[in-house]
């Protein structure tokens, strides 16, 4: 036994213990390592990680406590690890020493309410355990998860997974005794330990839905590549299903399976479909089934007792049993901060028959998460339906080139609308434009635009945006008959202006799955399709970003290593009541990253705004209860956006104390109605000079455009709000106010463009659907086509020069 003080010394206990294990599966890669005979821990030394200089185990890792120990790590010098499985044990040998001993775990751990002076005895005791390979064994392998390691990693990801290693580490019995004997920790500093870890861990996770698990589901994956018909099979499915849902990342996606479900658009299954008949928007009345429509922002409901219904994947009811349930887009399963949302379905949703839709990176995961719950699992695969072909050459950086039916991918507002002036002046082609600060209804109706040949729009420039929700079908209801009584514009070519975008940590490359997403948008398979089509075909602007285009399109997809799974308010209130007393609910929210058990293959929620977030609700809305603190955390709150937050946080402290908010009290001293009600006159000063046969027109500058953006941000947050607390945000001219501020948007985005000549757009005949289902039918409506966005009066002229007039 040993005295004295323990401070991160590097020596070995005098005692030994040994873990007894059983032999990993042949099969398995890193158990075929572990178990190779030339494989010693001699060989350490030799390590690609120890060979030859002293290591820097995170290159300005973890900082020195300055109370922000949960801040992302630095990686400015150095690339964010990638581990492979043959270098796990050394990678996590060689760098807990560096780990254990930062200024920013000790903090950490004090935070949590382990006592000053049992954090170095512990600390000294995990080093001492890790570096003698007493983790290293194959049982403890799977016990801790070191497997994690090899997972692709961001800026925490290495530091949590030490963490969560440490903690399990020392709430083993097994390990009691000595750390109480041997280091001198306090029973009672262990007693605590085990007390966080157990309430944070979920290691069982779908035992948490019992509805789900009293149900022999049958679980079948529809999975392949972009226009591959995947989805089109599990919808058919659903319109033969006796009660259903259908569940998607867009609200513009829920709507559209509303819409074709109400309206006969859907040949159920069981029912012969005529492969050589083109799809058709009107839809058969024979086919039609009754479907109400739930999201965040709106519900369309047709009857209180309706079979079916389509949703956000958030909104989906738990409560009710289905016999035949969709989740689309089953790879954001992976997205840090909504993936939760399709972990739940997938392990809690009480469907006989769950169909998941989306990429093949998702079945291993899937795989994993119903490995033990019982579900019959059945996985479906397609090819696309069109032919996809890498041009052999690029643009050469000439925009010259550019031709109708293109399509554009840039990644940042700045870059696409500098491609929209450049395209327009040297083409004379006109562009519509999508980004992701534009609203859904916004994209959509940009789709739209170029969708109709008759629009006077030829090209699309967009983000990476378009890479998912911008299927033929998914347009605003004004903007369908129009299209449905021609033929459409389909994307011809895709063009990739970069091959990597910015991001937290830098420049990186697009991944596979991003380009063949956004790739796969080329020659989509849809309405009057032609035998004869050549498809879709895929080129840069830039030669040097060509070869990556011909790798990456013909690559296969990388299968997704784990799925996020969210905090729970159950889970928060347990933590809070163990923490020290007065812990914050940012603290709360982070102990089950930091400290809790997870399959290896899970890890909690997060988002980029996810600390300022949880500190802002401690400091300003203390008394607020953990649910509405959880319903905020994942509310459609730009944070980023200093406009949006002033008036949030008015609303909110609203909400908090006087428990209603009118959003007119919120937005006084900003100038988003004063824009709104600008544009407006100057949308009504058009008609009257379009009467009276005037050339003027009016051009707008990207300023306002932001303007209006923030504002229609702020107004889908307070709808999204009203459904969680009805009675606090109750004003009824929020949904009025967001679509005249829809309207603007479209119109402002149409008078971006000056001094270029271009086709007059003709009179539009918009689509109005009606919610009760005998009236679901195609209407026209003689109304104005409104065309993109918003705009202060100082940002708007009238121009005169009949040779900038359009």
């Amino acid at each position: 036994m040993r005295t004295g003080q323990h401070v991160f010394k590097r020596h070995r206990s005098t005692k030994s213990r040994q873990s007894s294990s059983k032999p990993r599966p042949k099969s398995d890669p890193l158990s075929d390592f572990l178990n190779n005979s030339s494989f010693r821990r001699s060989q350490k030394s030799q390590s690609s990680f120890q060979q030859g200089k002293p290591f820097v185990p995170f290159d300005k890792p973890i900082a020195p406590g300055e109370g922000n120990v949960f801040l992302p790590i630095s990686h400015k010098n150095s690339a964010i690890p990638h581990i492979a499985l043959d270098e796990i044990i050394p990678y996590f040998e060689a760098k807990v020493y560096s780990w254990a001993s930062s200024a920013r775990t000790k903090d950490r751990l004090s935070a949590f309410g382990i006592p000053d002076q049992d954090i170095p005895r512990l600390l000294d005791a995990f080093i001492e355990d890790v570096e003698s390979g007493l983790l290293s064994d194959p049982q403890s392998i799977t016990y801790y998860g070191l497997e994690r390691f090899s997972h692709p990693h961001d800026t925490t990801s290495i530091d949590v997974i030490y963490s969560t290693i440490f903690f399990s580490w020392a709430s083993r019995p097994d390990n009691e005794v000595i750390l109480e004997d041997e280091f001198h920790v306090s029973p009672n500093t262990i007693h605590f330990i085990q007390r966080l870890v157990k309430a944070t861990s979920r290691l069982h996770p779908a035992d948490e839905w019992p509805e789900a698990r009293t149900l022999n589901r049958k679980v079948i994956m529809h999975v392949g590549p972009t226009n591959s018909g995947k989805t089109h099979h599990a919808l058919r499915a659903l319109a033969a299903a006796k009660t259903g849902v259908y569940a998607g990342p867009l609200r513009l996606l829920a709507y559209e399976i509303w819409q074709r479900l109400n309206t006969g658009q859907i040949i159920p299954l069981g029912t012969e479909e005529d492969p050589s008949q083109p799809r058709s928007l009107k839809g058969n009345p024979l086919y039609s089934r009754p479907c109400n429509m739930v999201t965040g922002e709106e519900q369309r409901i047709v009857g209180e007792d309706v079979p079916l219904t389509s949703c956000t994947v958030e909104m989906m009811n738990y409560s009710q049993i289905y016999d035949v349930a969709v989740i689309d887009e089953i790879q954001m399963i992976n997205s840090p901060s909504r993936g939760g949302s399709w972990t739940n379905a997938v392990i809690g949703l009480p469907a006989r028959e769950l169909h998941l839709c989306g990429e093949e990176t998702a079945v291993p995961i899937v795989e994993a998460m119903l490995k033990h719950t019982g579900d019959e699992l059945e996985v479906r695969r397609y090819e696309r339906l069109t032919p996809l072909v890498v041009e052999e050459e690029s643009l050469n950086g000439d925009l010259n080139k550019v031709r109708e039916g293109d399509c554009i991918v840039a990644f940042s507002r700045s870059k696409i609308f500098e491609l929209k002036k450049s395209v327009e002046a040297k083409t004379g082609l006109r562009c519509a434009v999508i980004y992701g600060r534009l609203p859904p209804e916004v994209r959509s109706e940009q789709a739209a635009l170029f969708n109709d040949p008759d629009s006077g729009y030829d090209v699309l420039i967009g983000s990476d945006a378009i890479g998912m929700g911008l299927n033929l079908c998914v347009l605003h209801p004004r903007r369908l008959l129009a299209i449905l009584i021609k033929d459409n514009r389909r994307i011809k070519r895709v063009i990739f202006e970069a091959m990597h975008k910015f991001s937290e940590g830098g420049k990186r490359l697009l991944s596979t799955s991003s380009i063949k997403q956004i790739g796969g948008r080329a020659g989509r398979y849809g309405l009057h399709q032609s035998q004869n089509d050549q498809g879709g075909f895929v080129t840069t602007l830039h030669p040097d970003d060509l070869r990556h285009a011909v790798r990456w399109l013909s690559a296969p997809y990388e299968p997704l290593t784990y799925a996020t799974i969210p905090h729970t308010p159950d889970l928060l209130q347990e933590t809070l009541s163990i923490l020290p007393a007065g812990s914050s609910i940012s603290l709360a929210l982070l102990a089950p990253k930091y400290i809790g058990r997870l399959p290896p293959y899970m890890r909690y929620e997060t988002h980029d705004q996810f600390e300022y977030v949880s500190t802002l609700l401690d400091n300003e809305w203390s008394d607020m209860s953990i649910e509405d603190k959880v319903v905020i955390l994942h509310a459609p709150i730009p944070w980023s956006d200093q406009k949006c937050l002033q008036v949030v946080k008015r609303m909110l402290s609203l909400h908090s104390q006087e428990f209603k908010v009118n959003i007119r009290d919120c937005i006084v001293g900003t100038n988003f109605m004063d824009t709104l009600v600008a544009i407006e006159n100057k949308m009504a000063d058009e008609e009257k000079r379009k009467a009276k046969a005037s050339k003027a027109t009016y051009v707008a500058q990207p300023a306002t455009l932001m303007i209006m953006e923030s504002f229609h941000k702020l107004l889908v947050f307070y709808l999204w709000m009203s459904y969680k607390n009805p009675t606090v945000y109750s004003d009824a001219t929020v949904s009025l106010l967001k679509e005249r501020a829809e309207k603007v948007l479209n119109w402002t985005l149409e008078h971006m463009s000056k001094g270029n000549s271009f086709r007059h757009l003709t009179k539009k005949t918009p689509l109005r659907v009606d919610e009760d289902p005998k009236d679901l039918a195609l209407e026209v409506e003689e109304v104005l086509d409104p065309r993109l966005a918003e705009i202060d009066p100082k940002d708007i002229e009238l121009v005169e020069d009949e040779s900038e007039v359009r």
